[in-house]
Formats: structure tokens, C-alpha cells, sequence
């Protein structure tokens, strides 16, 4: 009797035949998007503040060079860690907003994502490199290739280190944590010239590209790390 009035009561109340079902889903098709137009729309994404830090490097670093006369090598070497800073935030914003699970739902994955705002960043920061290059050589006797390493490690340093925060500290002090870490990093750099000069000769020229081949490796394998968390995370809950 049951399974009868079962069947009895689905008559009732079937849904009738979907009226041109096909037409409406021809509306409501997406327009096409490719992944050429995800670039302008993820660098609206990044923070302007990441831009004022930017441009705010390169001034102090052209007003030192146009007014003062002492060797801006050293000065743009301790900035580096804060425009590193600026690309760690960056990658780890989807967390500290929660917005991680939204995006693993939108139509590009969060691997393209990542990568798109890294690319950005990148290119910005290869770009402000090669502007801050020539200013630090302007005062300085030092052969290029050995004054582009000291610029570079500290920059490479502090990308890994903070990447490295950024995928275990999932707290919001992460930022705040790495910010530290930057800055004393910077703020090192002075001392550790004249406590150990003969790191900064050109004979210790070899050690500078170790550290920064070994750092760049680091850097990659720190990013992959960061965006297989990021999917793995989101897949399993």
C-alpha cells in the first residue's frame, strides 16, 4: 500500500517538461575568457599598498642617489628584503582572508591564480631591479656582477623565509612575523659589512652565488610547496 500511494503521490505532484530548456541554457552560457584577460583582472586583485611600497623604494633610492653622495649599494641591498616582504603577503592573502575556498571554485584553479599574481609580481620587481641597478653602481667603485649578488641574496633570503611562514603559520600574525624577519634582515646587512669584510671582497664573490642559486632553488620548491598545500587542503575538507 505504501509503495502505491508512493507512486500515486509522484503523479501528483511531477514536474512538468521543462519549457525550451535549451534556449535558456544558451542564455546563461558563460562568455568565453581566456587566460590572456586573467592578467589585468589579478593585477586589480593585488593592494595598491604593494604598489605604494614599490614605488616608494624606488624614490628613497633615487633621492639618495641624486642627492646624497654616499654609496647606495648598501642602501638599496637593505630595502630588498621589504619589497620581498610585499610578494610573500601577496601569496599568502587567500588565506588570511578565507578566500582560499572561493577561488578553488571559480573557474581558473588556484594554481593558475597563484601563478598569474606571481607573475605579476615578478615582472614588477625584475623591472624595479633593473631601475635600482644602475642607481646603486652611480657612487660605487664595485664591479656590477658582484654588486647585483649583494642586492639579490637578501632579496632571495627573505622570499624564502617568508614562504616559509606563510605555509605554516596559517594565524594572521604570519604577516607580522614575516614583516619582522624582513626587517632584521635589513637591518643586518649594514652591520655584517663591517664585522666581516672580507665576505663583501671579490675573492668571496663564489660564496655569493652559491647562497643565491641555493636560495632561488629554496624560493621555487617553497612556491610548488605553497600552492599543492593550498589545493590539498581544500580537496580534503
Amino acid at each position: 500500500m505504501n509503495h502505491t500511494l508512493q507512486e500515486e503521490l509522484k503523479k501528483i505532484y511531477e514536474a512538468p517538461a521543462p519549457l525550451r530548456k535549451a534556449e535558456f541554457l544558451r542564455s546563461i552560457e558563460p562568455a568565453s575568457f581566456r587566460y590572456t584577460g586573467l592578467f589585468p583582472v589579478q593585477a586589480r586583485y593585488i593592494r595598491k599598498r604593494i604598489w605604494c611600497i614599490s614605488a616608494l623604494i624606488f624614490l628613497v633610492s633615487l633621492f639618495g642617489s641624486l642627492v646624497l653622495s654616499a654609496d647606495m649599494l648598501w642602501m638599496i641591498s637593505a630595502l630588498m628584503p621589504l619589497l620581498a616582504l610585499t610578494t610573500a603577503a601577496e601569496m599568502g592573502r587567500s588565506d588570511h582572508y578565507r578566500m582560499a575556498e572561493l577561488e578553488m571554485a571559480a573557474r581558473f584553479s588556484l594554481k593558475s591564480v597563484i601563478l598569474m599574481r606571481l607573475a605579476i609580481l615578478g615582472l614588477s620587481n625584475l623591472l624595479l631591479f633593473g631601475i635600482l641597478f644602475p642607481i646603486s653602481l652611480r657612487n660605487s667603485q664595485m664591479p656590477p656582477l658582484q654588486a647585483g649578488f649583494y642586492i639579490l641574496t637578501p632579496f632571495l633570503l627573505t622570499t624564502f623565509l617568508c614562504l616559509y611562514i606563510v605555509r605554516r603559520r596559517r594565524e594572521a600574525d604570519g604577516i607580522y612575523l614575516c614583516a619582522g624577519i624582513s626587517a632584521c634582515i635589513g637591518l643586518f646587512l649594514y652591520p655584517l659589512r663591517l664585522s666581516v669584510p672580507w665576505l663583501y671582497e671579490e675573492s668571496s664573490l663564489g660564496i655569493w652565488i652559491f647562497a643565491s642559486a641555493a636560495l632561488c632553488i629554496g624560493v621555487i620548491k617553497q612556491y610548488q610547496n605553497l600552492i599543492t598545500q593550498e589545493e590539498l587542503t581544500w580537496n580534503l575538507s
